[in-house]
């Protein structure tokens, strides 16, 4: 199967099909996700990789109970790590390549994404190539990250700035998955 063939069947038909099982199966063995324990994957997820069944030079784990919300947009071409527990909200971008502005080919560089436990990242936030949000951090929604952000830091803003902290007496666990979604 060519990669333009499989990005078709993944973005315009799994991703619409409203049962987290078969989308699931879906993205473990045809895209190649390594997937935690009651993570849920929402509909209308979009995914850019390079190549197929799981040959893409960046890898892709999500830790337990991580939800990955309604319209997000994952770049896995770079590498993408969600630890355990975290919550991406409605249309997050997860942004892992760009393109190199001075190179005259207009090459691109792949860059890996981590987000680690806990981390809550808000609707429509944006988070850019090579960025690790700590554990329990929170980026507004609608913020553009830019930079690493710091365990239990609150973030907001574009380009993304300190604006709070938050607890870090953090202990819930994630178990979203409604009926038909």
């Amino acid at each position: 199967m060519s990669a333009k063939l499989l990005a078709y069947i993944t973005n315009h038909i799994v991703a619409h099909i409203p049962l987290f099982a078969v989308r699931l199966l879906w993205y473990r063995t045809v895209v190649g996700m390594e997937l935690g324990r009651d993570v849920a994957i929402f509909m209308d997820v979009y995914c850019y990789f390079y190549r197929p069944f799981g040959r893409n030079p960046g890898k892709v784990t999500v830790g337990d109970g991580t939800v990955i919300n309604r319209r997000c947009l994952l770049d896995l071409r770079g590498g993408i790590t969600l630890g355990c527990n975290v919550s991406l909200s409605p249309e997050v971008m997860l942004i892992t390549s760009g393109h190199l502005k001075d190179d005259p080919a207009f090459g691109v560089r792949d860059r890996p994404i981590v987000i680690e436990d806990y981390a809550w990242i808000g609707s429509r936030a944006t988070v850019l190539p090579g960025v690790t949000i700590g554990k329990g951090a929170v980026v507004a929604a609608g913020a553009v990250v830019t930079r690493s952000v710091a365990p239990y830091d609150v973030v907001g803003g574009v380009p993304a700035k300190k604006i709070g902290e938050r607890s870090r007496e953090l202990s819930y666990s994630l178990r979203f998955r409604p009926w038909f979604e």
